[in-house]
């Protein structure tokens, strides 16, 4: 179950060659922002298929031979393939030693990652902002080959060790900095030996920059301060931001703030009616429309929930 945690009540062959079922939506509802599973060696080649998230592939032993957007790849050992949404692809069956990891990256989760520890990080920031923004029309994939590199594989060994183990208090924040990590050391690997297929990724406009700079000053900032800080104009900016994320900055804007509220409802015991001053909401009955609309609840109901969810998790330690 631990190895295959989508396949409680369905048949485990089935999800594995049809991935097209229900595993996007479970994985959306899941609490684990990353979620790790193996993939079953010994059966014929998956379906073609995509997903809403974004798959980290790693060949921990052996290798994986696949085809993604009709280009036929080989993994061998330590390799590492990120696929973005949406892209088809599909996997060959396994062999006995074959041994391949497979990470699935919730999008929330990939949207904090952009806009807080890999902003200013092209070669990361540009695949996962096209990812999340543009993932219909981007279908993008990068492959690291390890060279050898025994750092990659101690990172990868201790970010599943966690991962499939989740035993203590402060899991996912381990796993989250062992994700940073390891994308840093596959960074400097790849700047070391560059692919020409991906090294125009580098040249790419820093967009990351911009979305750090509104969450760190979501309760301040407006378009024209945020504008003025690049050194753009607010319609270019405006109209920019619109083509790339496809969201204006307004809505940006007000993501960064609800992001910011849910972390204090969560690790705070401050009044809601504080929480909407601190992030820049004056009008408290906006802020609970515009909370539910995104959310479905209240702040309150929110607060109770995560709660509950936490004292679940403490007392199954």
């Amino acid at each position: 179950m631990k190895k295959h945690p989508f396949c409680q009540n369905i048949n485990l062959i089935n999800t594995v060659m049809n991935p097209t079922m229900d595993i996007n939506r479970k994985l959306q509802s899941s609490e684990e922002f990353i979620t790790f599973c193996c993939h079953p060696r010994f059966l014929r080649e998956t379906a073609l298929h995509s997903h809403s998230f974004i798959e980290m592939i790693y060949v921990y032993s052996g290798q994986c031979q696949q085809t993604i957007n009709d280009i036929p790849t080989t993994m061998h050992q330590g390799d590492i393939c990120l696929v973005d949404m949406n892209v088809k692809h599909l996997i060959d069956c396994a062999e006995e030693n074959d041994i391949i990891i497979n990470c699935l990256l919730n999008v929330n989760y990939l949207e904090n990652i952009v806009l807080s520890r890999l902003a200013g990080n092209d070669l990361f920031s540009d695949f996962f902002i096209h990812s999340i923004y543009q993932s219909r029309e981007y279908n993008n994939f990068m492959m690291f080959t390890s060279n050898g590199s025994d750092k990659i594989s101690e990172l990868m060994a201790e970010l599943l060790c966690e991962g499939f183990d989740r035993s203590t208090i402060c899991s996912d924040e381990v796993i989250n900095c062992y994700m940073i990590l390891l994308m840093t050391e596959l960074l400097n690997n790849y700047n070391n030996n560059p692919d020409e297929e991906t090294k125009h990724t580098l040249q790419s406009i820093k967009l990351s920059d911009i979305l750090y700079y509104i969450h760190s000053n979501c309760n301040s900032t407006t378009l024209a301060d945020t504008a003025e800080h690049f050194h753009f104009h607010p319609n270019y900016l405006s109209t920019m931001m619109k083509k790339v994320t496809g969201r204006n900055f307004t809505g940006i804007l007000h993501e960064a703030k609800l992001s910011k509220a849910l972390v204090l409802l969560t690790n705070s015991q401050l009044a809601v009616s504080e929480i909407a001053h601190m992030i820049g909401y004056q009008n408290i009955n906006f802020f609970y429309q515009i909370f539910k609309k995104q959310y479905g609840m209240t702040p309150a109901e929110y607060r109770k929930q995560s709660l509950k969810l936490r004292t679940n998790k403490n007392s199954n330690v």
